[in-house]
């Protein structure tokens, strides 16, 4: 029995844009600690809530969607999917939302807490948004690499 390993050849520069998107950012269980870190920073604030626009974006989950973590029981629970606001982002794969709120330094302490979290993996990077979703105010920390 013989055995083939396939391979690919990127021929222009958009099959290699698809290609680095094919591989994850970041493996789940990073992801619940980066969290967890900056969660444990700003005890009593509000956890983000995780979008992944890419299934192939967060090693360990295999779809797309909206998402919380549960820090008590361990897990990433789904809790809906991508609205047409989010969907139509370009270039961007995973992101934590915060709901605005009338508490400017407290939403500041508390997107600064996960760009910290975040900017410690070392190989990661932030990309920051205020944009509408769902017809509320809202601050995305789009997680690049």
């Amino acid at each position: 029995m013989e055995i083939a390993y396939p391979f690919t050849i990127y021929k222009n520069v958009q099959e290699d844009l698809h290609a680095t998107s094919s591989q994850p950012l970041i493996h789940v269980n990073t992801l619940a600690q980066i969290c967890f870190r900056a969660f444990s920073q700003t005890p009593g604030l509000p956890k983000p809530e995780i979008v992944i626009l890419d299934h192939k974006a967060v090693e360990g989950v295999s779809q797309s969607g909206r998402f919380e973590l549960d820090f008590h029981h361990n897990y990433l629970k789904k809790t809906g999917e991508i609205g047409p606001e989010l969907a139509a982002e370009n270039g961007y794969r995973l992101g934590l939302m915060h709901k605005v709120t009338e508490e400017k330094e407290q939403d500041a302490l508390l997107i600064k807490s996960y760009e910290k979290a975040v900017l410690l993996h070392g190989e990661l990077a932030i990309v920051f948004e205020n944009r509408q979703v769902d017809s509320k105010e809202t601050a995305i920390q789009w997680i690049t690499d």
